[in-house]
């Protein structure tokens, strides 16, 4: 399972989650709260800080494909 950053659009609007994502790369889930910035060092901070930006540049992903429940397992 893969992770990023994304911006995620809500009934509060928009803001930036870790989104994770099947084999397919579909996103599957979401962490409830939106992300913050943290870290020990400066450099942390600028780097964590730059992988959110990323997310500005991908469409954003409506809130409800989350709130969908999970399809049951294929038999492949």
């Amino acid at each position: 399972m893969t992770w990023n950053y994304r911006v995620v659009r809500g009934d509060a609007g928009l803001r930036i989650h870790d989104v994770y994502y099947d084999a397919d790369g579909n996103p599957v889930s979401r962490h409830e709260m939106p992300t913050y910035v943290y870290g020990d060092t400066i450099e942390e901070l600028r780097s964590q800080l730059m992988l959110m930006l990323e997310a500005l540049d991908e469409p954003a992903i409506d809130q409800e494909a989350f709130d969908v429940p999970a399809s049951p397992p294929s038999d492949r």
